[in-house]
Protein backbone atom coordinates (compact mmCIF):
# COMPACT_ATOMS: atom_id res chain seq x y z
CA UNK A 1 0.00 0.00 0.00
CA UNK A 2 1.77 3.07 -1.36
CA UNK A 3 1.69 6.07 1.16
CA UNK A 4 -0.97 8.97 -0.32
CA UNK A 5 -0.54 12.82 0.40
CA UNK A 6 -2.98 15.22 1.40
CA UNK A 7 -4.24 16.35 -1.46
CA UNK A 8 -3.76 14.09 -3.27
CA UNK A 9 -6.07 11.84 -5.40
CA UNK A 10 -7.34 8.75 -3.06
CA UNK A 11 -5.66 10.46 0.03
CA UNK A 12 -9.31 10.36 2.04
CA UNK A 13 -9.98 5.61 1.40
CA UNK A 14 -6.04 5.36 2.48
CA UNK A 15 -6.02 7.67 5.79
CA UNK A 16 -9.52 5.75 6.53
CA UNK A 17 -7.58 2.23 6.34
CA UNK A 18 -4.82 3.37 8.18
CA UNK A 19 -6.77 5.46 10.56
CA UNK A 20 -8.67 2.08 11.17
CA UNK A 21 -5.73 -0.14 11.26
CA UNK A 22 -4.39 2.30 13.86
CA UNK A 23 -7.19 2.56 16.41
CA UNK A 24 -7.37 -1.56 16.36
CA UNK A 25 -4.08 -2.25 17.19
CA UNK A 26 -4.83 0.22 19.84
CA UNK A 27 -7.20 -1.40 21.36
CA UNK A 28 -6.07 -4.81 20.95
CA UNK A 29 -3.16 -3.39 22.81
CA UNK A 30 -4.88 -2.21 25.56
CA UNK A 31 -7.20 -5.44 25.81
CA UNK A 32 -3.94 -7.42 25.87
CA UNK A 33 -2.40 -5.29 28.69
CA UNK A 34 -5.72 -5.46 30.52
CA UNK A 35 -5.91 -9.32 30.16
CA UNK A 36 -2.31 -9.99 30.73
CA UNK A 37 -3.05 -8.18 33.84
CA UNK A 38 -5.54 -10.16 35.05
CA UNK A 39 -3.74 -13.58 34.48
CA UNK A 40 -0.48 -12.56 35.59
CA UNK A 41 -2.13 -11.18 39.33
CA UNK A 42 -5.35 -13.18 38.90
CA UNK A 43 -7.42 -9.56 39.69
CA UNK A 44 -7.16 -6.16 37.79
CA UNK A 45 -5.49 -3.77 40.30
CA UNK A 46 -2.16 -4.17 38.54
CA UNK A 47 0.28 -2.13 37.11
CA UNK A 48 -0.74 -3.57 33.50
CA UNK A 49 -4.15 -2.35 34.31
CA UNK A 50 -3.67 1.17 34.40
CA UNK A 51 -1.50 0.88 31.34
CA UNK A 52 -4.39 -0.27 29.38
CA UNK A 53 -6.97 2.08 30.62
CA UNK A 54 -4.16 4.56 29.71
CA UNK A 55 -3.40 3.26 26.21
CA UNK A 56 -7.55 3.77 25.78
CA UNK A 57 -6.72 7.43 25.46
CA UNK A 58 -4.90 6.98 22.14
CA UNK A 59 -7.22 4.77 20.95
CA UNK A 60 -9.94 7.12 21.62
CA UNK A 61 -8.65 9.65 19.72
CA UNK A 62 -7.45 7.47 16.76
CA UNK A 63 -10.90 6.12 16.80
CA UNK A 64 -12.37 9.94 16.44
CA UNK A 65 -9.84 10.28 13.33
CA UNK A 66 -11.30 7.07 11.91
CA UNK A 67 -14.86 7.78 12.36
CA UNK A 68 -14.04 10.89 10.49
CA UNK A 69 -12.42 9.51 7.55
CA UNK A 70 -15.59 7.33 7.33
CA UNK A 71 -17.98 9.62 7.16
CA UNK A 72 -15.67 11.80 4.63
CA UNK A 73 -16.22 10.96 0.94
CA UNK A 74 -13.47 11.54 -1.57
CA UNK A 75 -13.04 12.45 -5.71
CA UNK A 76 -15.26 9.65 -7.27
CA UNK A 77 -12.65 7.80 -9.93
CA UNK A 78 -15.17 9.07 -12.43
CA UNK A 79 -14.50 12.66 -11.69
CA UNK A 80 -10.67 12.13 -11.40
CA UNK A 81 -10.83 10.04 -14.84
CA UNK A 82 -12.82 13.02 -16.04
CA UNK A 83 -10.54 15.58 -15.18
CA UNK A 84 -7.46 13.66 -16.42
CA UNK A 85 -9.14 13.35 -20.08
CA UNK A 86 -10.14 17.31 -20.02
CA UNK A 87 -6.43 17.96 -19.32
CA UNK A 88 -6.92 20.22 -16.72
CA UNK A 89 -5.72 19.59 -13.16
CA UNK A 90 -6.51 20.89 -9.35
CA UNK A 91 -3.95 21.74 -7.22
CA UNK A 92 -6.01 19.25 -4.61
CA UNK A 93 -8.15 16.46 -4.21
CA UNK A 94 -9.78 15.08 -1.37
CA UNK A 95 -10.30 17.62 1.20
CA UNK A 96 -12.74 17.16 3.50
CA UNK A 97 -13.14 20.77 5.87
CA UNK A 98 -14.39 20.78 9.16
CA UNK A 99 -16.40 23.81 10.19
CA UNK A 100 -18.15 24.31 13.89
CA UNK A 101 -21.59 23.76 12.26
CA UNK A 102 -21.29 21.90 9.60
CA UNK A 103 -18.20 19.78 7.22
CA UNK A 104 -17.71 20.45 3.63
CA UNK A 105 -16.19 17.98 1.05
CA UNK A 106 -14.26 19.43 -2.03
CA UNK A 107 -13.30 16.88 -4.09
CA UNK A 108 -11.19 19.12 -6.07
CA UNK A 109 -10.14 22.67 -5.93
CA UNK A 110 -7.40 24.84 -6.90
CA UNK A 111 -6.06 28.45 -5.49
CA UNK A 112 -4.65 30.89 -7.79
CA UNK A 113 -4.38 34.81 -7.52
CA UNK A 114 -6.45 35.18 -4.75
CA UNK A 115 -9.24 33.02 -6.32
CA UNK A 116 -10.09 29.50 -5.09
CA UNK A 117 -12.34 27.38 -7.01
CA UNK A 118 -13.51 24.01 -5.44
CA UNK A 119 -15.79 21.04 -7.13
CA UNK A 120 -18.34 19.31 -4.50
CA UNK A 121 -19.98 15.73 -5.35
CA UNK A 122 -21.61 16.12 -2.34
CA UNK A 123 -25.43 16.90 -3.23
CA UNK A 124 -26.02 18.57 0.06
CA UNK A 125 -23.47 20.71 0.46
CA UNK A 126 -24.48 24.18 1.50
CA UNK A 127 -22.76 26.48 -0.74
CA UNK A 128 -22.89 29.59 0.56
CA UNK A 129 -21.80 28.76 3.83
CA UNK A 130 -19.42 26.38 2.70
CA UNK A 131 -17.98 29.80 0.33
CA UNK A 132 -17.87 31.48 3.49
CA UNK A 133 -16.01 29.57 5.53
CA UNK A 134 -13.25 28.65 2.75
CA UNK A 135 -13.32 32.96 2.49
CA UNK A 136 -12.25 32.96 6.45
CA UNK A 137 -9.66 30.27 6.12
CA UNK A 138 -8.27 32.51 3.37
CA UNK A 139 -8.86 35.65 4.97
CA UNK A 140 -6.67 34.37 8.26
CA UNK A 141 -3.92 33.12 6.27
CA UNK A 142 -3.50 36.62 5.11
CA UNK A 143 -5.24 37.38 1.99
CA UNK A 144 -6.99 40.46 1.07
CA UNK A 145 -10.63 40.25 -0.45
CA UNK A 146 -10.59 36.75 -1.69
CA UNK A 147 -12.59 35.13 -4.44
CA UNK A 148 -14.49 31.56 -3.34
CA UNK A 149 -16.12 29.92 -5.58
CA UNK A 150 -17.47 26.52 -5.05
CA UNK A 151 -19.03 24.51 -8.35
CA UNK A 152 -21.35 21.52 -8.20
CA UNK A 153 -21.64 21.31 -11.87
CA UNK A 154 -18.61 20.04 -13.05
CA UNK A 155 -18.72 21.65 -16.60
CA UNK A 156 -18.68 24.97 -15.05
CA UNK A 157 -15.54 24.13 -13.28
CA UNK A 158 -13.23 22.87 -15.71
CA UNK A 159 -14.51 25.74 -17.74
CA UNK A 160 -13.41 28.56 -14.62
CA UNK A 161 -10.04 26.06 -14.06
CA UNK A 162 -9.21 26.34 -17.39
CA UNK A 163 -9.32 30.17 -16.99
CA UNK A 164 -7.32 30.42 -13.89
CA UNK A 165 -4.42 27.75 -15.33
CA UNK A 166 -4.31 29.69 -18.13
CA UNK A 167 -3.03 33.09 -16.19
CA UNK A 168 0.19 33.22 -14.76
CA UNK A 169 0.63 33.66 -11.40
CA UNK A 170 2.72 36.53 -10.19
CA UNK A 171 3.16 35.67 -6.56
CA UNK A 172 4.13 32.10 -4.08
CA UNK A 173 0.69 30.97 -3.37
CA UNK A 174 2.57 28.08 -1.16
CA UNK A 175 2.03 29.32 2.39
CA UNK A 176 -1.65 29.77 1.34
CA UNK A 177 -2.16 26.12 0.25
CA UNK A 178 -0.14 25.09 3.18
CA UNK A 179 -3.09 27.06 5.13
CA UNK A 180 -5.82 24.90 2.68
CA UNK A 181 -4.28 21.74 3.86
CA UNK A 182 -3.92 23.21 7.28
CA UNK A 183 -7.49 23.41 7.52
CA UNK A 184 -9.13 20.20 5.75
CA UNK A 185 -8.96 16.35 7.32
Amino acid sequence: MKNKRKGTYGYIAFQRKVEIVKTVIMLALSFGLYNLGIYSTGNNRNLLTLFAVLGCLPMAKFCVNAIMFIRAKGCSEALYNELSAKGVTPDFYDLYFTAFKKNYQASALTYKRKSLIALSEDANIDVAEAEAHLKTVLENAGVKDPTVKIFTDVNKFIDRLSELQALEDESDTSFIKDNILGVSL
